[in-house]
């Protein structure tokens, strides 16, 4: 459609896999009928999904210019950060620009990352690549012998413990230590249950070829001195270093509605509740599951509703998650059980249908594109290995007791 004077004007805040998925969304579905306009504290969309792999050496944390995607989506691009909203103005304030107008926003700003504890490695980026490549030389020269992965409970992301459980496992395997006691422990009752039973199963299987001991259904909680107490019980944690995740908080912008932690509650087309005509997507709204591909879904939902309101040919579809992707268990399926160190290759987990691990309807593609992919899409294992394809509908609102929205899907109920 060609471009007209009187476009509707969108402005989309944040930069990351929300955002980057709902501008080229939008784009394609509702073409010259809006004037978008996406504003980012960041001048990169920083692809954080493959952090996990940079202290071993598999691959590094990817980033693409939002110019760029600004020009392909034939959007404004402006560097700065909303800090209020106003919405019986439409408009949003900006910490440096003054404010913009707006006859929608879209609000994809992330969640915030907390220290669980203490005295562990808190695992979120750059910093804590350079804590764990410590970590690794501490096992290579014996200065350390035991490592606890723990998932703490509250809102997070549990997927990237068990990579980093896996991988080191595979590292301290191939320097030929076999000494190394490795633990994993987590609120969840199996491993990733919330990927279904049978991908479940197989992550067990790996954890326990890797030589991982799975501990579910344990709650850590930090002690006055530090120390980290096991629940239900007292025990306290034997372990000389801990990893852990952190926890996820919402982003309070001024003005928009949030929950005890912050997060913004959306309905399931993603508009926010008590705003006209503001919207949210990605790991800031009260959905528990904080997972790239879903915040995807969620974009998409809204971007089919923005375009059809902008008098474009679309049926818009509520939010209805699905977790998509395709598990590489990292072993042929011959091999045995492992009985010890270079019985065979340690597993790897990698996880989601895009080979960039995010797998968004338009935002793999672009991806893809950028890096150079031939098949951007495809997601064929090698011939002689094992794989599991994940499809798994999710609820889309969580129903625990009273809660109407339990925050921490992973954690078993406490009591009263």
């Amino acid at each position: 459609m060609p471009v007209t004077a009187d476009r509707s004007p969108i402005v989309i805040a944040g930069g990351g896999v929300a955002a980057v998925e709902f501008a080229l969304a939008l784009h394609d579905l509702a073409g010259g009928r809006v004037r978008m306009t996406l504003v980012s504290p960041q001048p990169q969309f920083v692809l954080r999904a493959l952090r996990t792999a940079q202290p071993f050496a598999a691959d590094h944390v990817r980033k693409h210019s939002l110019r760029e995607l600004a020009d392909r989506v034939e959007a404004d691009l402006v560097i700065d950060t909303v800090v209020a909203v106003d919405a019986d103005r439409h408009a949003v304030r900006l910490a440096d620009a003054g404010a913009l107008r707006y006859d929608a926003l879209v609000l994809a700003v992330g969640a915030r990352h907390r220290t669980a504890f203490s005295r562990a490695i808190t695992f979120t980026g750059d910093r804590s690549t350079l804590a764990y490549n410590g970590l690794l030389a501490d096992l290579e020269e014996h200065w350390t012998s035991s490592v606890a992965f723990v998932v703490p409970p509250g809102t997070t992301w549990p997927l990237p413990l068990y990579e980093l459980a896996l991988m080191t496992a595979r590292d301290i395997d191939s320097m030929g230590i076999d000494d190394a006691r490795l633990q994993l422990i987590t609120p969840e009752a199996t491993p990733l249950a919330i990927f279904g039973a049978h991908a479940s199963q197989a992550v067990a299987t790996m954890l326990d070829r890797a030589g991982v001991t799975f501990v579910g259904d344990t709650r850590a909680q930090q002690a006055a001195d530090g120390r980290l107490a096991l629940l239900p019980g007292s025990e306290m944690l034997d372990a000389q270093r801990v990893v852990a995740l952190p926890t996820i908080e919402g982003t309070q912008i001024g003005g928009v509605p949030g929950d005890e932690r912050g997060f913004t509650p959306v309905d399931e087309h993603g508009r926010v509740q008590g705003l006209a005509d503001v919207y949210a997507a990605g790991d800031g709204t009260t959905y528990p599951v904080k997972q790239g591909g879903l915040a995807c879904q969620q974009a998409d939902a809204i971007a089919e509703l923005l375009a059809a309101n902008a008098g474009a040919d679309v049926d818009p579809q509520p939010f209805r998650p699905v977790l998509r992707g395709r598990l590489l268990t990292g072993h042929q399926a011959h091999y045995p059980m492992h009985d010890g160190p270079g019985d065979h290759p340690a597993p790897e987990l990698r996880l989601w249908s895009a080979p960039h691990k995010v797998n968004g309807r338009y935002l793999s593609p672009w991806l893809a594109e950028l890096d150079g992919d031939t098949a951007p899409t495809a997601t064929a294992a090698p011939d002689d290995e094992e794989h599991i394809d994940v499809d798994i509908t999710l609820p889309s609102a969580w129903e625990t007791g009273r809660d109407a929205m339990r925050l921490d899907p992973y954690s078993p109920p406490q009591a009263g």
